[in-house]
């Protein structure tokens, strides 16, 4: 609830905050069940377009340390509408290629190499779909990494 100061209580912010996360678990409901075999118990919701929450994400997986299945939703989401082939991605998300064949079949190193291949992917995708918002999302990562 909202006070008359405009504060919220803890209640009404918490209450937000669930049903927000609700809508991103029903978004993300199909790929997380395809990931680990599981269904979860919600309505998935079929949406592939990139919400403004996905872009933060996206930028926080290709800029900063976001991990990969933490991002596994928007990152297919983002595949779905990338017409680029990023091999990295594809490969390990779509197609559920094994880390150690994707480091053979892309030359890469280590399973370390191959994450920052998949965040360059990520980063290119990302510029290709809307490089102007792109590059504001990753100067302001880049300043909140600065400061923290």
């Amino acid at each position: 609830m909202l006070y008359g100061d405009g504060a919220v209580t803890d209640e009404y912010a918490g209450k937000q905050l669930a049903e927000r996360e609700h809508y991103r678990l029903r978004r993300d409901a199909q790929a997380l069940a395809k990931w680990n075999g599981e269904t979860l118990p919600v309505d998935p919701l079929n949406d592939a377009v990139l919400s403004d929450d996905d872009w933060l994400e996206l930028a926080g997986f290709a800029f900063a340390h976001r991990p990969l299945l933490t991002s596994l939703g928007c990152l297919l989401r983002m595949l779905q509408t990338s017409e680029l082939a990023l091999p990295a991605l594809r490969g390990r998300l779509q197609k559920n290629v094994s880390d150690a064949q994707l480091c053979t079949t892309l030359k890469l190193s280590g399973r370390k190499m191959l994450l920052v291949r998949q965040r360059e992917e990520a980063a290119q995708a990302l510029f290709a779909l809307n490089e102007v918002r792109t590059e504001r999302l990753r100067d302001r990562i880049t300043q909140w990494q600065f400061f923290h």
